[in-house]
């Protein structure tokens, strides 16, 4: 499958910010190339750390906020209050800067992580986990499917499947949703998926036993690196957008 033409990234400094995930993060983009990134990584504390982090990726590139050209933002589903955390500093930024405010999925982000993160020497243990080789995608790779699962705790999960080729940009085949495993496996993903993220983890004994791979971090983990280059570049109205929480379940 041949994935459209992508929008062009903008120039200048992007501000990328992904607190969907347990690990939160921000990355600053600059022509195409992550130049910093923070990490956050205490527990439930991304309202606390967030500010201080993007303070200190601008600082460390000698930049101030009203040289950014842009705010990427991970817009979910994952975490309902890591979600929204980030959808307001996001929209803050953009409203107060006035600059357009660019949304990612953050399935979308985790389907490609793998490659991008693949090189990342700072990343803690609990994502840099894998083994071997990291797959190689260029212009003449076939696409593979990929299918990313976030745990949604309760024995749920956030989906969405991607055929990830040309370049590692994800084309979307499967929409981002909400249910248990058992949806998963029993909607018969095409043979030869892959499947990442935690929540294919947290169910690995699972996908194996229905003959899928299960492929561990940092494949499926979200990071603003993958915000910033795996964004489709299209714009909204930072007043009015609002991110995907799939479903309305409870605060976490």
């Amino acid at each position: 499958m041949t994935p459209p033409a992508a929008a062009p990234a903008p120039r200048g400094p992007v501000l990328a910010i992904e607190t969907s995930w347990r690990i939160g993060s921000v990355a600053l983009g600059v022509d195409g190339a992550v130049a910093a990134r923070r990490l956050l990584t205490t527990p439930r504390a991304h309202s606390a750390t967030l500010i201080a982090a993007i303070r200190e990726v601008l600082e460390e590139e000698a930049l101030h906020p009203a040289d950014l050209a842009g705010i990427a933002i991970g817009s979910g589903p994952g975490s309902f209050t890591g979600v929204r955390i980030g959808a307001a500093a996001a929209k803050g930024f953009a409203a107060t800067l006035e600059i357009p405010l660019y949304p990612t999925s953050t399935l979308r982000a985790a389907a490609c992580a793998e490659e991008i993160l693949a090189d990342a020497a700072d990343l803690p243990p609990e994502v840099r986990c894998g083994s071997g080789e990291p797959r190689v995608v260029g212009e003449g790779t076939q696409p593979e499917h990929r299918y990313v699962l976030l745990d949604a705790r309760g024995g749920r999960v956030y989906g969405a499947g991607y055929d990830v080729g040309n370049a590692g940009r994800p084309v979307e085949v499967r929409a981002p949703h909400g249910g248990t495993i058992l949806d998963v496996v029993n909607a018969r993903p095409a043979v030869g998926t892959v499947f990442v993220g935690d929540g294919a983890l947290a169910h690995e004994s699972l996908l194996l036993a229905a003959g899928f791979e299960v492929r561990p971090a940092p494949a499926g983990v979200p990071l603003a690196d993958a915000v910033y280059l795996c964004c489709p570049w299209e714009p909204v109205d930072a007043a009015a957008w609002e991110p995907s929480y799939i479903r309305q379940w409870r605060p976490g």
